[in-house]
């Protein structure tokens, strides 16, 4: 008999050990509170409370202003920032980018005499283009009207590396924002290799619209480098006026200074701020195998893996020494230090557990597992346990309400989409900070979000992306996104079941 074949037929022993009509375990407390919940008589509510999810700006405004050389990952930053203020926390925000309003006036200019100071045609044509996007921030900041208690937040992308440039900003905003709400946060890099890798990779060969129809990439970056010099003449750091409210980054966090940072949105920013960088390095999804829950079609739970999930634990154990500790080509200098993340939940935990855990030279203990309870799968409250097709029976109301909106939908004593990216927040953020590779066994519903925050997407669009079983996304972020890779390693003989393994 091959191994398939035992496969098969262990599976078809799992079905039947576990059928529907074998002993009932005890009901969960959770379970037995919402049954007698739902046999208790309504009661006299004339004035019910309306619940929404909280505002985190709360109908304040802020304009986060950037100060810093090109090419020291500004806009990298101001395009995270963005992503990650509405994706986690429901804020309007919208970047303001000068290279593109200097575009728009002038079009695509390569000499690095237009920007000299000394250049007076080149510099009023860069006054009228600041002037351009601080009219611009000024009315999306206005957008709101007073009392809505929504808020917003703009990004103003720019050098800004005089003291004059910044205080126009703040000339600008008088009416506008308080003093205090205009916070600058400056990027410093000194590491001339990673200065030359993100010009060399980023600006030149991903695309900078001033360098897309050079041929000679080579030439491309001595121009951008002679940019640079010209804009290092004029460049005086924060720090002297404390009167201001800024944050300096130094080296991609490896030092981080804060003046006059107070609030829960500005001390929110500044954690990100310290786990955020531009340095290349893998981020490696998986769905932990097949459970035996998957095989019969039940969502929730904590069941073991089945033996197509073990047979998966064994591949992707063999793959990850050969793929992440020991890269052919490594996006890192220290890929044997990978880490690895699993959920609390035993199918994950189970799934790693062939994975090598060998102490290295430098005392380093290779891939040890740290156990993260916010990447749990999503929480079906009284339906935890059960079919698609018997909540659809049981309770139809409730399975149309989710398939309306699976963003928003809460199973009943359960969580929804939207209650999960919160608490996903504390992993992502920690997975922002980390330069090493690092491989996550989760869930389904986890990954899709982590999947979407990385990827840069709506996180509307996040409830139907694509994590199947049996595989490895490997995603490396970059300026707008990331570079995608996907590796099947264990093809299921039944590709029908394989498919339509229940996963919220």
């Amino acid at each position: 008999m091959s191994e398939d074949q035992k496969l098969s037929v262990e599976t078809k022993n799992l079905k039947e050990n576990m059928r529907e009509d074998s002993p009932k375990s005890p009901l969960p407390a959770h379970v037995r509170q919402a049954c007698e919940a739902a046999r208790m008589k309504p009661v006299s509510n004339p004035f019910p409370q309306n619940f929404e999810r909280p505002i985190y700006t709360n109908g304040d405004r802020f304009l986060l202003c950037l100060v810093g050389l090109p090419g020291r990952g500004k806009t990298f930053i101001s395009y995270r920032v963005k992503h990650w203020l509405i994706y986690f926390h429901d804020i309007p925000t919208k970047v303001v980018n000068l290279g593109n309003a200097r575009r728009r006036l002038v079009g695509q200019k390569k000499s690095p005499d237009f920007f000299n100071h000394s250049n007076s045609e080149g510099q009023a044509i860069l006054s009228r283009a600041r002037k351009e996007c601080l009219k611009e921030i000024r009315e999306f900041l206005t957008e709101d009207k007073e009392g809505t208690h929504v808020g917003r937040v703009a990004i103003y992308d720019a050098a800004n590396v005089t003291v004059k440039n910044r205080m126009d900003v703040i000339e600008e905003m008088k009416g506008v924002l308080p003093q205090s709400h205009i916070i600058f946060v400056e990027v410093i890099q000194t590491n001339k290799e990673n200065i030359e890798r993100h010009i060399r990779s980023v600006k030149v060969h991903v695309g900078m619209p001033d360098y897309k129809d050079e041929s000679d990439k080579d030439k491309a970056v001595d121009n951008y480098l002679e940019r640079v010099k010209l804009y290092q003449k004029e460049y005086v750091t924060m720090g002297k006026n404390r009167k201001l409210s800024f944050i300096k980054i130094v080296d991609d966090g490896r030092q981080v200074t804060v003046n006059r940072i107070k609030g829960f949105l500005p001390g929110q920013l500044v954690n990100y701020l310290m786990n955020i960088h531009t340095q290349p390095r893998p981020l490696y999804l998986s769905r932990h195998g097949e459970s035996q829950y998957n095989v019969l079609k039940k969502i929730g739970g904590n069941s073991p893996l089945s033996p197509q999930g073990e047979k998966y634990a064994v591949a992707l154990a063999k793959w990850v020494k050969e793929n992440v500790l020991n890269p052919k080509e490594a996006l890192t200098k220290s890929p044997k230090h990978a880490r690895l993340y699993t959920s609390s939940l035993r199918r994950t935990i189970d799934t790693v557990r062939h994975f090598d855990h060998s102490v290295q030279e430098d005392g380093w203990v290779t891939m040890r597992r740290r156990e993260w309870r916010a990447l749990d799968e999503i929480f079906a409250g009284v339906f935890d346990g059960m079919t698609y097709h018997q909540i659809k029976q049981k309770a139809p109301s409730q399975f149309e309400l989710r398939c309306k909106n699976k963003l928003e939908y809460r199973y009943p004593r359960g969580e929804s989409y939207q209650d999960v990216i919160k608490r996903v927040e504390q992993a992502v953020v920690t997975m922002e900070g980390l330069q090493d590779p690092v491989v996550v066994v989760a869930h389904q519903a986890v990954l899709r979000i982590v999947y979407a925050y990385f990827m840069m997407m709506d996180k509307n669009d996040a409830t139907t992306i694509s994590i199947p079983l049996n595989t490895v996304i490997k995603l490396v972020p970059r300026n707008h996104g990331c570079d995608e890779e996907r590796f099947v390693l264990v093809n299921k003989e039944n590709k029908e079941d394989s498919n339509n393994a229940p996963s919220h």
